[in-house]
């Protein structure tokens, strides 16, 4: 673990565990200021593009997915949310060694979507803005779903 991610862990970050694709751009962390959900990762390892040393906009974009995905979950109380809708705006790029955070702010939840926005950040500076919509899955039809 490099120090600048023990030092993010030592201020009160906590890991979000993630499995399968969302494991592609690396550990991510996630605390709550005052409430509100802050995500984030150290862009390091092989999600760069090699030859201009900034992060590939195909590990922003699941970084994006992620992050929203795992807010959507807590609003609705579950983790039975898939997206429906994301629009990613790239605006910037974060750069190696940069670390790359979002504030999801849930819009609304109905009794089936979730609608989300929020900016990406790296070390500070606005590299993306996302909207999102994420769809609550019925317990029933999810069985079916996971039964093929």
């Amino acid at each position: 673990m490099s120090n600048r991610l023990a030092a993010l862990k030592e201020d009160g970050w906590r890991v979000l565990r993630t499995s399968g694709y969302s494991t592609s751009i690396g550990e991510m962390l996630f605390r709550t200021d005052g409430g509100e959900l802050v995500v984030g990762f150290l862009a390091e390892g092989d999600i760069v593009n090699e030859t201009v040393e900034t992060v590939h906009g195909g590990a922003m974009m699941t970084f994006a997915d992620t992050v929203f995905g795992f807010a959507a979950s807590r609003a609705a109380r579950t983790h039975r949310c898939v997206t429906v809708q994301l629009q990613y705006q790239f605006s910037g790029v974060a750069r190696l060694g940069e670390f790359v955070s979002c504030a999801p702010e849930v819009v609304r939840a109905t009794s089936q979507l979730v609608f989300l926005r929020g900016l990406i950040l790296s070390n500070g500076r606005n590299v993306g803005a996302v909207d999102a919509m994420f769809k609550i899955l019925d317990p029933e039809k999810y069985e079916g779903i996971k039964a093929g």
